[in-house]
């Protein structure tokens, strides 16, 4: 019988890793406010992506693989890491994840796995531009699985794919843009800050944090808005061939809606589970008894189709304790293809 108090390396060292950084961050909260870094090397470094097959299919010395790739939480282009939480460089992962797809040739089709809020127009963008690239470059079908919400640049990704089905229950819509706006001079004055930037053009502080914006640069960040929200409009009309453009303009004023909405408006092809966006990438591509993976980082036991959702970035190489938080930690000033109630 195996000894209840054993426990493996990996724990271990996770646990020891924990309770330095409890000392740590005991320790770096005597300092004035600041910024720490401390670099900790190969101890934080994640593992390189790995498949995990999820259910065997048939096939011996070859297996015909349908690949599940998830695109979970905001979509971002930024690295940022805070003291026992991460956000991970989506654009990035996912790139490595559809690149392992493409280059196998035992990956006959490829489920999106989506429950992502949008995030970044750029960093959207991109996710979408990769997935079309799969396609073209593997031949593969793809279907995308919207989960509990595929919203703004979730849905914006999900147009990529051959076909969407959606969870009864998931939210769906948000075809729209938004750039973040703070107005804190009143708030900054009460307590006697005045913030004086020194610019080079009258235009170089546009949606200052520290100030209301005037009419002029509000029409600017508009047309901004306007521009991009085009491109929104352009890509769900060539990703759902069943809705013509004034259809696709009605929807798009931010609404959103569930699973059962978006099929009876045509936003996706139907609803389902995850189970019959695996059997309709199984039919799309032709096969009998398909294996499933999944490319990760922690692989993990117990593996099904439903085995840890989501992006798991490896874990940078410095560890930076902010003590003090900035608004911008909040929202980046940017535009947003982001669903954020």
């Amino acid at each position: 019988m195996s000894n209840p108090l054993q426990i493996d390396r990996k724990t271990f060292l996770r646990s020891a890793l924990r309770a330095l950084l409890a000392v740590l961050c005991t320790a770096v909260a005597l300092l004035p406010a600041g910024c720490v870094v401390i670099p900790v090397g190969d101890l934080l470094r994640g593992p390189d992506l790995e498949e995990q097959v999820l259910v065997t299919g048939a096939g011996v010395f070859s297996k015909e693989k349908i690949a599940i790739v998830d695109v979970s939480g905001m979509i971002t282009g930024a690295e940022d890491m805070s003291l026992f939480s991460s956000v991970p460089n989506s654009v990035s992962e996912l790139k490595a994840r559809l690149n392992l797809a493409a280059s196998d040739r035992e990956v006959r089709a490829v489920v999106l796995r989506i429950s992502s809020p949008g995030g970044e127009v750029t960093a959207c963008d991109i996710v979408h531009q990769e997935v079309k690239r799969l396609k073209e470059k593997a031949r593969v079908p793809v279907v995308a699985c919207i989960m509990d919400q595929g919203t703004s640049g979730g849905y914006y990704v999900a147009c990529a794919a051959d076909t969407i089905i959606a969870h009864p229950t998931s939210i769906v819509g948000s075809i729209g843009v938004i750039v973040p706006s703070f107005d804190l001079g009143p708030l900054l004055a009460k307590i006697g800050v005045n913030v004086q930037p020194i610019k080079s053009a009258e235009k170089k502080d546009i949606n200052s944090i520290f100030r209301a914006g005037t009419e002029e640069e509000r029409a600017i960040l508009q047309k901004l808005v306007d521009d991009m929200y085009r491109r929104f409009l352009t890509v769900v009309d060539e990703g759902r061939p069943e809705l013509d453009e004034a259809e696709v303009k009605a929807l798009a004023d931010g609404r959103v809606v569930s699973g059962v909405e978006a099929a009876e408006q045509k936003l996706v092809d139907r609803t389902g589970y995850l189970e019959d966006a695996v059997e309709e990438a199984r039919e799309r591509a032709g096969i009998e008894s398909p294996t499933i993976v999944r490319y990760t980082r922690r692989a993990q036991g117990g593996s099904n189709v439903y085995t840890a959702q989501g992006v798991d970035a490896p874990i940078p190489s410095a560890l930076e304790l902010r003590l003090s938080v900035s608004p911008s930690a909040i929202l980046a000033p940017g535009l947003y293809y982001l669903w954020l109630p």
